[in-house]
């Protein structure tokens, strides 16, 4: 699968229609932060979860669909941001499913690397042959864990798709097709998203700014990236 040109092809449809995906991104940016200014007032780490599910399930569903009919040479407009509300039941559970498995898979991590430096620390006669077995055994387990994370999430990466194109079925199949989409492409899925890590560092450095431009480039790619495998999977067939 050829990055670039899934790349150039988002560039090209992009053409005349940044307007319209920037000002839907605005709007969803700025109802979520709304939302997220609520739970700081409230001081609440909880709510800011649960607004940001609701937020996901009202919203993002209609952003995709922008992303969608620009990658499709389709008409947009920022009234498509509030027209897939009717996905709201579905997108929100596939979020929350998504949430749960990467606390888990977050607080295995952080379990893994404290006990190591609690069992480190409180042993202060440990031989340094193995201080360093421990050591080595607890990196291990971190990058392992944390690898199984990015494969994870790589093969989960289609599901808000899928939704799309496929409101009647259940979320389990949901999940289950696009781990069989991403069955053969979930390296290729980790390689183009590492492909926008420089412009996502960039955009630290512009206050934000420079992802207006960046966040509806990399949803138009990849819904080119889906489209993409979608083929493949047909050729296969």
């Amino acid at each position: 699968m050829e990055t670039k040109k899934l790349k150039k092809k988002a560039r090209q449809k992009l053409t005349g229609k940044y307007i319209t995906t920037i000002a839907a991104l605005l709007i969803y940016s700025l109802i979520g932060g709304l939302f997220v200014g609520t739970s700081k007032l409230i001081y609440n780490e909880n709510m800011y979860i649960f607004f940001n599910i609701i937020i996901t399930g009202l919203l993002y569903m209609g952003l995709l669909q922008i992303f969608i009919k620009v990658a499709r040479g389709k008409k947009t407009s920022v009234k498509d941001l509030f027209s897939r509300t009717d996905l709201f039941w579905k997108c929100t559970a596939i979020t929350i499913v998504l949430t749960v498995f990467s606390t888990i898979c977050i607080a295995l991590e952080y379990i893994a690397y404290k006990s190591l430096a609690v069992f480190i620390l409180y042993q202060p006669d440990m031989s340094l042959a193995i201080c360093a077995s421990m050591t080595i055994l607890g990196v291990v387990i971190c990058a392992a864990i944390a690898t199984f994370y990015v494969v994870m999430m790589a093969s989960f990466s289609q599901v808000y798709y899928i939704l799309y194109e496929n409101e009647n079925m259940p979320v389990t199949e949901i999940f289950e097709k696009s781990m069989d989409l991403m069955e053969k492409h979930k390296i290729d899925y980790i390689l183009f998203q590492l492909s926008f890590l420089l412009w996502i560092i960039l955009g630290l450095f512009t206050f934000g700014l420079l992802y207006l431009w960046l966040i509806p480039y990399m949803g138009v790619a990849e819904v080119n990236f889906y489209d993409e495998i979608k083929k493949l999977e047909k050729k296969q067939k």
